[in-house]
């Protein structure tokens, strides 16, 4: 504080030195391009940036197998609820000689119980 009770400041600008504006703190000079940047940048309106999903690298090896094998803990852990769900309807049907074949053995069976 100063004797007429103001706040004294230790910034003082000084004159251009090179066409840059010279700021003093504390007993050196400085340039005010060298601490007063901007700290982010500002794009038009029309500006979209490109993000490509598909550019991203993959996890890395280490992570993927722990990812992996705490996923396998898991199912071993409660194999009722992580059970997978298979459907019998998508397998494919019986081969047609193999249909035949099934049917002559029931007609036999059925010959012989008679």
């Amino acid at each position: 504080m100063s004797a007429d009770g103001k706040k004294e400041d230790n910034l003082e600008t000084g004159e251009k030195i090179d066409g840059e504006l010279q700021v003093k703190l504390g007993d050196k000079f400085f340039p005010i391009s060298r601490f007063a940047k901007p700290h982010a940048v500002v794009h038009p309106a029309d500006h979209h940036s490109k993000v490509d999903a598909n550019k991203f690298p993959d996890v890395e090896p280490e992570q993927k197998q722990k990812e992996d094998l705490k996923e396998f803990n898991q199912q071993v852990l409660k194999p009722d609820i992580n059970k997978p769900k298979v459907d019998p309807n998508s397998f494919p049907d019986i081969e047609p000689e193999a249909k035949e074949r099934e049917a002559k053995l029931e007609a036999e069976r059925l010959k012989k119980s008679q």
